[in-house]
């Protein structure tokens, strides 16, 4: 095999792939495959001046019947290629990074800075910018060989490098968001990234050998985190890699300054000071993600007397998961499978599952910290109660029997606290705030409505 180093214009790719010259072996090579964002965001670069990767090409010359015929077979390249000419005959139209923002996700820099090209295809461009499209370089590889195995051997070679994970894709993005992530998850072969000790000593992870899992579930619980403290404790979002890119993107402006990332980091300081690796037993990405979040709902309301109890409480907790694991197959299997266990395992980074296994997390582990003591003697009820009985009783309200929405939701001591009523599950009720009964009259009259439902509802 000889190779051959040098550089066409893409002006000359563009003609011999038009002349039907420049072909892939479809023996081998996959068809087209890029997206139109794809081949947008190429051309897109070639205009700004980023250089490409070098293209692969194959010399073949034949001589059949006294007739010589010359070609060039694409070994890599095919995808840079195809959009290239493409884009040349009119095609398609750029991106607008302002006006596509949405779609194309241009970092904020690239955003404010002038894009002459866009909303244009190649006819609508400037002559300037035409000329140097076309008269843009690209490094090639000429192959001379008249062995296809040869070939197919080095397209095998060339595809056959590890390549990047979604996090370590995401690694690279420019942003505040990548370097807090970096921060939190590790990268331990650059100083400044150790990686946070709650995923380092807590979960007894190794960002510097898992090829970026660290850094993903530090992405998805601050994903998690920052959407539920945006939106309320209510919502819960995906976190597949699609919702995690998306966050990225939306979130190249991301103040690490803010109070809700000091806040997250607080929350992981704690953690990492309460949750000790090899006293429990091993903590996966989802045992993290509720942890945090069910800290979250603790941070404000309450004394914090949780946290002495906390590590109790995950051990009781990863317990009667272990028995749970050993039920699924019972004719009746237990609550810990059926409500939590199974939901690790199926569609288990989609929001509306996140959102079934914390709340029956958040139950137990309420149950396991009592008692509770709330900061504010005039609230009485935190956060973890008013979620409990939210979900409890199906979002509707117990007066009026409408739906609720988490930030109108208010719970109601049916049986007077100034009485001696106590403030415990069993006594709440979730209620919209404009329903929330008032006065003797009121509270007695609901009191008494509620215990005839509850005896109407009670088998004999």
């Amino acid at each position: 095999m000889k190779a051959k180093s040098e550089t066409m214009t893409i002006e000359d790719l563009v003609d011999l792939h038009k002349a039907q010259m420049l072909k892939a072996n479809p023996e081998y090579q996959r068809g087209i495959v890029w997206s139109s964002a794809q081949k947008k965001k190429l051309i897109d670069s070639v205009l700004r001046g980023y250089p490409l990767p070098r293209i692969y090409l194959h010399h073949i010359s034949t001589n059949i019947a006294g007739m010589k015929s010359e070609g060039l077979e694409v070994i890599d390249g095919q995808q840079r290629i195809n959009a290239l000419s493409d884009f040349a005959q009119g095609a398609f139209k750029l991106f607008d990074p302002v006006a596509d923002a949405e779609t194309a996700k241009f970092p904020s820099f690239l955003r404010d800075q002038p894009c002459p090209w866009a909303n244009k295809n190649f006819d609508a461009l400037s002559d300037d910018l035409k000329k140097s499209f076309l008269e843009t370089t690209i490094p090639v590889a000429r192959i001379e060989t008249k062995d296809a195995n040869e070939v197919r051997d080095l397209f095998v070679r060339l595809q056959g490098g590890v390549p990047l994970s979604a996090q370590e894709r995401r690694d690279a993005l420019p942003g505040n968001f990548t370097d807090f992530i970096l921060r939190l998850g590790g990268k331990p072969e650059i100083a400044r990234y150790p990686g946070h000790d709650f995923f380092v000593r807590s979960l007894g992870m190794k960002p510097g050998q898992d090829r970026g899992k660290t850094r993903q579930l530090a992405a998805q619980i601050a994903v998690l985190f920052f959407n539920r403290r945006a939106k309320g404790a209510d919502s819960y979002c995906d976190i597949n890699a699609a919702a995690v890119d998306d966050f990225y993107y939306q979130n190249l402006d991301f103040q690490q300054e803010s109070e809700d990332a000091a806040r997250l980091l607080a929350i992981l300081d704690k953690l990492a000071q309460l949750i000790q690796h090899g006293n429990h037993a091993k903590l996966r990405g989802h045992d993290a993600m509720h942890l945090v979040l069910l800290a979250d709902a603790l941070w404000d309301d309450y004394v914090r007397n949780w946290e002495a109890r906390l590590p109790e409480a995950l051990d009781k907790f990863l317990a009667a998961i272990s028995e749970g694991n050993l039920t699924k197959s019972d004719p009746v299997p237990s609550e810990y499978w059926t409500r939590y266990a199974q939901w690790t395992r199926v569609n288990s980074d989609r929001g509306e599952t996140i959102g079934l296994r914390h709340r029956f997390y958040q139950e137990k582990m309420l149950a396991s910290l009592q008692p509770l003591q709330v900061k504010d003697p005039v609230r009485l009820y935190g956060e973890l109660e008013r979620s409990v009985l939210f979900y409890r009783q199906s979002k509707r309200c117990l007066v009026c029997d409408g739906d609720m929405l988490w930030h109108d939701v208010e719970v109601h001591h049916v049986d007077e606290h100034s009485k001696g009523g106590p403030t415990t599950l069993e006594n709440g009720a979730a209620v919209h705030k404009k329903c929330h009964p008032k006065g003797k009259m009121q509270t007695e009259s609901f009191a008494a409505k509620l215990s005839a439902a509850n005896a109407a509802s009670t088998p004999i």
